[in-house]
């Protein structure tokens, strides 16, 4: 019966403070990835654009299309698509994924993207 009326309280705590936090619940912002076709139907949209030579997501981060290299790929190359006849190489990578990116090219002896960018993808682009 004590953890019934301690699960009680907290749930009235937690109604609590909701209702405390008030708001106007008719200004919720529409979905990211959701827009509107010529009609007016609601449709979803894609995270990301694509141009002829870049991949340009939501969240900030960019890889250029390339369908070779000039050099051997490693596994821990930042490579989307990695082995299929066309793929992109980072160019750039934004806050929030920068740590997991860092953590990956580390495994290749590299300190972060900044020094695989300099070195390694220039080597893999053909202009070093």
């Amino acid at each position: 019966m004590a953890q019934a009326n301690l699960a009680d309280s907290i749930y009235r705590r937690l109604e609590k403070d909701a209702v405390d936090l008030g708001g106007d619940y008719s200004a919720f912002e529409p979905p990211k990835y959701v827009g509107y076709d010529p009609d007016g139907n609601l449709v979803r949209l894609p995270r990301w654009r694509l141009s002829i030579r870049w991949i340009e997501f939501e969240c900030g981060c960019r890889a250029e299309r390339m369908s070779s290299f000039a050099a051997p790929l490693k596994q821990t190359d930042p490579v989307i698509f990695q082995g299929l006849p066309e793929q992109a190489i980072y160019d750039g990578v934004c806050d929030k994924h920068m740590p997991h990116m860092n953590k990956r090219l580390h495994l290749d002896g590299f300190v972060d993207f900044n020094q695989w960018h300099r070195s390694r993808r220039l080597l893999l682009i053909g202009k070093k």
